[in-house]
């Protein structure tokens, strides 16, 4: 008997179905592709519009920014700068009897898990590509030792059991376990491997290395050790145990690969350490100039960007990092809901208090080393040497150097320092001169709550490379400005305190405080480390002046309080901040505050949303004027044919720069405005969301992470890196840096850490300002990152950071003043975070009052990362406040109805669409775009697929519907 028919209508039920799915498959995936078809063309590398020039133009009298560099000859400048940046960067911390150089032809062990998986970059927006990099093994090899086979196979072969853990770089959680080592214990080393050090036995080279990144903080605490994350692991210390013991060895050399000031107390624990050399995050190049000072062909100039403590988890500001959580939480979830991504209160119930005000790093551990010997201030037990390793500012050379000469002079308003600085040694070298300030702590800063630390680095410069006895005069010039000190409490404003004030020259910040305490007259015997040098040590007097710097220099604008709503004592009065007054009284605890209801008034987020002003007008839009955003190039930003040009934008148009503002900027053809690329990477244009930048062939450099180019101390090393930035961004097409990054070392765990500079504002602001000034020079625009008081990634996404407006001003903001009015930062980027209750894209007292009126500044913000669609980053509640675009590619994300009947809304998008042209009219963008040019829409080459591809499937499911049809007629007659 045949098989029994199908029914039509089982038939027809089955394909209908199979069709309605393919359709709405379609659908989704359409609606999804021209949500996101912006991000999508920019990492396809196809255009959305292109120039045309309708009268025929030269096309080389439209090139503003030109390469000085053929693509090789970049590729091979670039190397050179990135090997330099390590080879300037790295810090000799550790070299007894001359262990270091090791000279050439030695024969190597290499030893940790971490030889095999050496860390070149962090992760998160800061990863670089390691195709081209080479391996630690071949670092050695090239500089002509030879290197351990046997060790390293066994480590290759094992590394799949003992691979370092890293957290993942997830939105969406902070809680995906810890980081951990996972070193292979001494036990595992078979009989063949330990064989074979006697032939490899000239040096054991150790590897300490720490990873960190994006989203996440380091540890605090380890099951691996007993200690921090930066501490030595128990199977770390088992493998330097088997070096100690083995007579193979004589002498061990630790390289401390490290993006965070590790814990480095036990070098001192085993006698065959004979040298360290801290190399950081090493990029590209880095292993190539580490392997050079082993040989003697670089020696070490680099100088500690961050103070090494004993036990970093014990410094003030590290009492109070991490997860902190309000003990009220279900209060505020009943009042707001749950918290969920991406819910408008994620991490509201997340909090950071910096109650440690101005004593991070140095600033800390001098100061209070200072009021010991003088025997002021409450100090306790407090021990110097037991809790600094080594002090910022230390690294040490393979030569000597002396100073001589030491003068400062005081001429208009600025003081010229001067010292000459000597090679006494036997190999060439360069030093670095670094220039310390003590301003007086007077009855009046007791009185009011003012603080001062012992010593502030005012001032640097790095020789030129000084042969055996040679020598340089250097010059650094010291503001007035930089004796300021921010009153909160009575003036309100900058003040310069009545007193003595010191200006002294130190090869780090602990001999400056020793110089100062040797000029007031102390010794060793008043319990000081060592003896400090008069000689380098220059006083004067300066009366008390609350009017000269309570004006900005730059804008004419008066500085006053801003941030008293992110005082921890605006909502918790019993709060007392550290001060030098009473240390021990004052020293933090790990604050476990209740919010009260104020405050979870105040962390409604929609509370925040721009309000429609009912006296506004709507500008005009859509008018045609003929202008093309061409002619403004070189305008100033308030040019009366700024306004003509802005009429003729639509609603649409603005809203479109705004809200789609991720990894680049919206073209808008009408006004001639061709878009631009904007990219991640403070490390080097990097392999972001947005696609790696390696158009016409290139692959952009991976240049050591940020903070050894801060060890390296060098102004003109920092330009060079911006420029050569800004080169490869010509041939890659990209206009817009996601970097420098410039946020604080507040504690030595912040994840972040190996892509901001320093825990010092000073010589984080110079060299963002030096890089900002090298990129901007080849038509990049620089977005300094994050702004501000984004100093740590746990709850990054929404806690509130509470911190008095002394530290604020003098500490968080100051490394942003420096990159926007001395390198003429034109670009800039918000923090996720909130700054007491607000958050920082909406906090207008940041955003306009003290970037715009008082710093000048008058480029665009960009939020950070903003594709998931926080509701508490919403335009309406940003764009009021000063910030501009959101770093979006979801078209679906922070729309607003309605928008040509919010007038007051129109003419804030009409200023943030200004800013944002101001930017891509003056940047590479513009490259090929001349005075004839027009800017046409075009189809993407993914589209036009994607248009296809719909077609195919239409006339498919078209063609299965009338297959349906066929067979039921065809049925019914045969049924028939």
């Amino acid at each position: 008997m045949g098989r029994k028919k199908m029914r039509n209508v089982t038939f027809g039920s089955i394909w209908c179905s199979v069709i309605a799915f393919v359709l709405a498959l379609l659908l989704v995936l359409n609606n999804t592709a021209m949500s996101f078809a912006t991000i999508i063309s920019t990492a396809l590398n196809q255009p959305m519009s292109m120039i045309v020039d309708i009268e025929g133009g030269e096309q080389g009298d439209s090139e503003y920014f030109e390469s000085a560099y053929t693509l090789e000859e970049l590729g091979g400048e670039t190397a050179r700068v990135s090997e330099e940046i390590e080879a300037e960067g790295m810090v000799l911390l550790k070299n007894e009897d001359g262990c270091l150089p090791l000279g050439p032809d030695q024969r190597l062990s290499l030893f940790s898990e971490s030889t095999v998986d050496m860390l070149y970059s962090g992760t998160g927006s800061g990863q670089v590509s390691t195709a081209d990099v080479p391996t630690l093994r071949q670092a050695f090899e090239s500089a002509g030792y030879a290197v351990n086979d046997t060790l390293w196979s066994f480590y290759e072969e094992n590394h799949g059991q003992y691979m370092r853990e890293r957290m993942s770089w997830n939105p969406f959680d902070n809680a995906q376990g810890v980081y951990r080592v996972n070193e292979c214990p001494a036990r595992e080393y078979t009989d063949a491997v330990r064989a074979s050090f006697a032939d490899y036995g000239d040096a054991a080279v150790f590897v300490f290395a720490r990873s960190g990144g994006e989203q996440n903080d380091l540890n605090l605490t380890s099951d691996e050790s007993g200690g921090s994350f930066l501490s030595l692991t128990d199977d770390e210390a088992g493998v330097l145990q088997m070096l100690q013991d083995d007579p193979a060895f004589d002498k061990i050399i630790v390289l401390v690969n490290t993006g965070n000031m590790p814990e480095l107390g036990w070098l001192e624990d085993y006698s065959k350490i004979q040298a360290c050399l801290w190399i950081g995050y090493v990029g590209q190049g880095g292993l190539n100039a580490m392997a050079k000072a082993f040989t003697g062909e670089v020696n070490p100039s680099g100088k500690l960007p961050d103070t090494i403590a004993y036990h970093p988890a014990a410094a003030p500001a590290a009492l109070n990092t991490d997860d902190n959580t309000y003990t009220n939480t279900a209060e505020i979830e009943a009042r707001y809901g749950a918290f969920s991504v991406p819910s408008a209160y994620h991490y509201q119930n997340k909090y950071v208090a910096y109650q440690e005000g101005i004593y991070i790093g140095y600033r800390y551990y001098e100061t209070r080393y200072e009021d010991r010997v003088l025997g002021q201030g409450n100090t306790g037990g407090y021990d110097y040497a037991a809790t600094v390793q080594f002090p910022f500012g230390y690294g040490l050379s393979y030569t000597r150097f002396a100073y001589s000469g030491f003068r400062a002079e005081r001429e208009d308003g600025a003081y010229t320092v001067t010292v000459t600085v000597t090679n006494t040694g036997d190999v060439a070298g360069k030093e670095v001169v670094q220039v310390y300030a003590q301003k007086p702590y007077t009855d009046y800063d007791r009185r009011y709550g003012i603080e001062k630390a012992s010593v502030e680095l005012v001032g640097f410069e790095k020789t030129a490379l000084l042969e055996p006895g040679g020598s340089e005069t250097v010059t650094v010039t010291v503001g007035e400005e930089r004796f300021k000190s921010y009153d909160a409490n009575n003036a309100k404003t900058f003040i310069i305190d009545e007193g003595v004030y010191y200006l002294t020259v130190g090869t780090d910040a602990h001999r400056a405080v020793n110089n100062i305490l040797a000029a007031k007259g102390k010794t060793a015997a008043d319990g000081m480390t060592g003896e400090g040098d008069p000689a380098l040590t220059a006083e004067f007097r300066l009366d008390f002046d609350a009017e000269t710097y309570a004006v900005s220099d730059a804008t004419g604008y008066a500085i006053t309080n801003q941030f008293d709503f992110a005082d921890l004592r605006h909502y918790w009065e019993d709060v007392v901040y550290l001060s030098r007054s009473d240390w021990e009284g004052t020293f933090p605890t790990h604050l476990q505050l209740t919010a009260p209801r104020q405050l979870i008034d105040d962390l409604d987020t929609e509370a925040t949303y721009l309000q429609e002003n009912p006296g506004d007008e709507a500008p005009v839009m859509g008018r045609s004027t003929g202008i093309q955003l061409i002619t403004l190039r070189g305008a100033e930003f308030e040019d009366a044919q700024w306004e003509t040009f802005l009429d003729q934008m639509t609603a649409q148009e603005m809203f479109e720069l705004v809200q789609l503002g991720g990894w680049r900027t919206m073209e808008t053809p009408s006004v001639g405005n061709p878009g631009a690329t904007d990219q991640d990477g403070p490390q080097g244009i990097s392999a972001s969301i947005g696609g790696i930048a390696e158009s016409e062939g290139i692959r952009c450099m991976a240049y050591p992470s940020t903070i050894v180019l801060a060890a390296a101390f060098n102004k003109d090393l920092a330009r060079r890196m911006g420029v050569m930035i800004g080169e490869e961004a010509l041939y890659a097409d990209v206009s817009g840096w996601y970097a420098p990054a410039i946020n604080m070392h507040r504690n030595a765990f912040a994840g972040r850490n190996f892509e901001y500079y320093s825990e010092d504002p000073l010589l984080s602001g110079v060299l963002a300002a030096q890089q900002v000034l090298g990129a901007q020079s080849k038509g990049m625009y620089c977005y300094i990152k994050h702004f501000a008081l984004n100093d740590q990634e746990t709850n990054r996404h929404s806690y509130s950071s509470f911190a008095n407006e002394q530290s604020i001003r003098e500490l968080y903001l100051a490394p942003f003043e420096m990159a926007v009015e001395e390198g003429g930062a034109r670009a800039v980027m918000s923090s996720y975070q909130r700054i007491g209750a607000y958050w920082a894209g909406a906090c207008a007292p940041l955003l306009t009052t003290v970037l715009r009126d008082e710093w000048g500044f008058s480029g665009a913000v960009v939020t950070d990362s903003a594709n998931i669609g926080y509701a508490n980053m919403h335009i309406l509640s940003g764009i009021g406040a000063g910030n501009d675009m959101w770093l979006n590619t979801n078209a679906d994300n922070y729309v607003v109805k309605d928008l040509t009947a919010r007038p007051t809304l129109l003419n804030a998008l009409r200023r943030a669409s200004h800013r944002i042209l101001f930017n891509v009219v003056n940047s590479s963008a513009m490259n090929g775009v001349s005075q004839t040019a027009e800017v046409v829409p075009v189809t993407p080459m993914w589209m036009t697929w994607l248009y296809i591809a719909d077609a195919v499937v239409v006339l498919a499911c078209a063609a299965g519907g009338a297959l349906v049809i066929v067979r039921t007629v065809r049925n019914k007659k045969e049924d028939n």
